[in-house]
């Protein structure tokens, strides 16, 4: 048996035979079909019990092919959806999320040529623990209270230490790694010039970045292909709190202030 199952492929030649003389685009449905089966097994996450896979799939072609889609682009993208659906349930995979297709057109794709881009809308679920325990951390403890015989004093001249700030990885490649956050912009990717170089291949290459604005520290996404996620929940742009659960890629990190 080759890459693709007998149920594969009389999924492509349904999806083939369907669209069989309508489309006059080189870009025939069956190879978007392949090529969003393959974009998904790469993106892939694998957790403690299962695997998860993108929910987002944006399919850019050049805008003659685009063009030829024309009036059958609803009825290709509800096909190619049910597709995805098929597949992650044949192989056991876990999309985030119902699988979404967009056909895009654009000036930088060669005619007869595509371009997948596959991306998480949710954060996987797999760090929903350590946000609960790190929240919980972050609750102050009910002690210290006024009484009669007892009432803290406030000491507003003693010197308060000058924090200091960090991200830890807790989960990912660079579990372990301790990275200090200084007071100028520090960008977060893949590519080594970065200020926070990650070695998870989920990263992109310029992900995100922190900047610091009057000693806090705001997390702004990059447009990354995967996103970034605060506490679970997809962000284009946070304000940080102290033991906050950042995931980039498969990489979770853990926002630190001593």
């Amino acid at each position: 048996m080759g890459l693709f199952s007998d149920w594969e492929s009389n999924l492509e030649k349904y999806i083939e035979k369907f669209f069989r003389g309508k489309l006059k685009s080189h870009v025939q449905p069956v190879d978007i079909a392949k090529k969003l089966y393959r974009e998904m097994i790469s993106y892939r996450r694998v957790s403690v019990n299962k695997i998860y896979v993108p929910n987002e799939y944006k399919v850019l072609l050049h805008p003659g092919d685009w063009e030829s889609i024309g009036a059958f682009h609803k009825s290709l993208v509800l096909e190619l959806q049910d597709y995805l659906v098929q597949k992650a349930r044949e192989k056991e995979l876990t999309p985030v999320a119902p699988p979404v297709v967009i056909l895009k057109k654009s000036d930088d794709i060669e005619p007869g040529e595509m371009e997948v881009q596959a991306s998480f809308s949710e954060a996987v679920p797999v760090n929903r623990e350590l946000i609960r325990r790190k929240q919980k951390e972050k609750e102050p403890p009910d002690t210290n209270q006024d009484t009669m015989l007892y009432k803290p004093v406030k000491d507003s001249a003693m010197p308060k230490p000058e924090k200091t700030y960090r991200l830890v990885v807790e989960e990912g490649q660079d579990k372990g790694k301790e990275f200090p956050l200084g007071n100028y912009r520090m960008v977060i990717g893949r590519r080594d010039t970065c200020d926070i170089v990650l070695a998870d291949p989920s990263v992109s290459r310029r992900h995100a970045q922190l900047d610091n604005q009057d000693s806090r520290y705001v997390l702004t996404d990059l447009n990354s292909t995967n996103g970034t996620f605060v506490n679970g929940e997809k962000i284009t742009k946070k304000l940080l709190e102290p033991e906050d659960v950042i995931t980039i890629g498969t990489t979770v990190c853990i926002f630190k202030v001593d």
